[in-house]
C-alpha cells in the first residue's frame, strides 16, 4: 500500500492526526529500549504513526531500532524515518536502502541537493518498494527563517526558497511535506500551493511553542509531537488529552 494511503488509513482507524516523534536519548540502551517499547504501547490508541530521529539510531544503532520499527508495525503503526536525507545520490541511495531494509515506511529528506544525483536515488529505491518520501520545506526552529524564507533567484521568479522546496515536492510527487507547525502563515501559503490532497507534517507544537489547532486551521494534515508526550510524567494521559483536545 502507498505510503499516504497507509498512514491516511491509520488515522482514519485511530481517529487521530497526532505523529509521536520518539526522539529519546539515554545511554543505557536496553533501558532506552525497553522505555520506548512502553509508551508505543501506552499510546498506540492515540496516535496514527511514529517518527524516529538519528538520535534514536545513534543511540541504540540501526538493528535494535528495526526491532521497534517492528514491534511499531504490530500496534498497527506506520513508521517515518527523519533522516533529512540530503547527500550526493549513491550515499542518499545507501542510506535509503539501509532504512528500507529496517523496515520503516516513509524518509524524511531535504531537497536541498536537486534532483539529478541527489534526491532522485532516494525516490527511485522509496519506489521500488513502495515506500514514501516526505520533503522537508520548513522547519519548525526560530532560525529557520534565515534560509527558508530566503528569496530565490530571477531564473525561480525570486520565489522563497521554501515555495521552491513545495514545487519540487509537486514535481517529484513526494508523499507529502514537513512545515514547521510554529509557522502557521507558511502552512497555508503551502497547502494553497499544494493543494487538498498531499500532507502536511507539522513539528514543532508544544515544547517550541506550535499551537496545534492553529496549525490543523491553515492547512497541517498531521501533527508530529515528541516531548509533549514522551517526557510527561504519564505519557498516556498527554497522549490521550492532546488527543480529545483535537477532536
Amino acid at each position: 500500500m502507498p505510503f499516504a494511503n497507509l498512514i491516511r488509513a491509520s488515522s482514519e482507524r485511530t481517529q487521530s492526526r497526532i505523529v509521536l516523534a520518539l526522539d529519546l536519548e539515554s545511554e543505557d540502551h536496553h533501558a532506552l529500549c525497553e522505555k520506548c517499547k512502553v509508551i508505543l504501547k501506552d499510546i498506540d490508541e492515540y496516535v496514527c504513526a511514529v517518527k524516529i530521529n538519528r538520535q534514536l539510531v545513534l543511540s541504540l544503532g540501526l538493528p535494535t531500532v528495526s526491532e521497534l520499527v517492528t514491534y511499531a508495525h504490530e500496534l498497527s503503526l506506520p513508521v517515518i524515518m527523519d533522516a533529512k536525507l540530503n547527500d550526493v545520490g549513491h550515499t542518499n541511495s545507501s542510506m535509503m536502502k539501509s532504512y528500507i531494509h529496517a523496515g520503516f515506511d516513509a524518509v524524511i529528506a531535504s531537497p536541498i541537493t536537486g534532483w539529478k544525483s541527489g534526491m532522485d536515488s532516494v525516490f527511485e529505491s522509496a519506489r521500488k518498494v513502495d515506500k514514501g518520501v516526505i520533503l522537508l520545506a520548513y522547519m519548525s526552529n526560530p532560525g529557520a527563517e534565515q534560509f527558508y524564507s530566503m528569496i530565490g533567484s530571477a531564473a525561480d521568479g525570486q520565489k522563497p526558497i521554501f515555495e521552491r522546496f513545495t514545487q519540487m515536492a509537486i514535481e517529484w510527487r513526494a508523499d507529502g511535506l514537513v512545515v514547521g507547525a510554529t509557522h502557521p502563515e507558511i502552512i497555508r501559503r503551502v497547502r494553497t500551493l499544494v493543494g487538498p490532497s498531499m500532507g502536511i507534517y507539522s513539528p514543532g507544537v508544544g515544547t517550541q511553542g506550535g499551537d496545534a489547532k492553529k496549525a490543523l486551521q491553515a492547512g497541517s494534515t498531521y501533527l508530529i509531537l515528541g516531548r509533549t508526550i514522551y517526557a510527561s510524567p504519564s505519557p498516556r494521559d498527554s497522549a490521550r488529552e492532546l488527543w480529545e483536545s483535537l477532536k
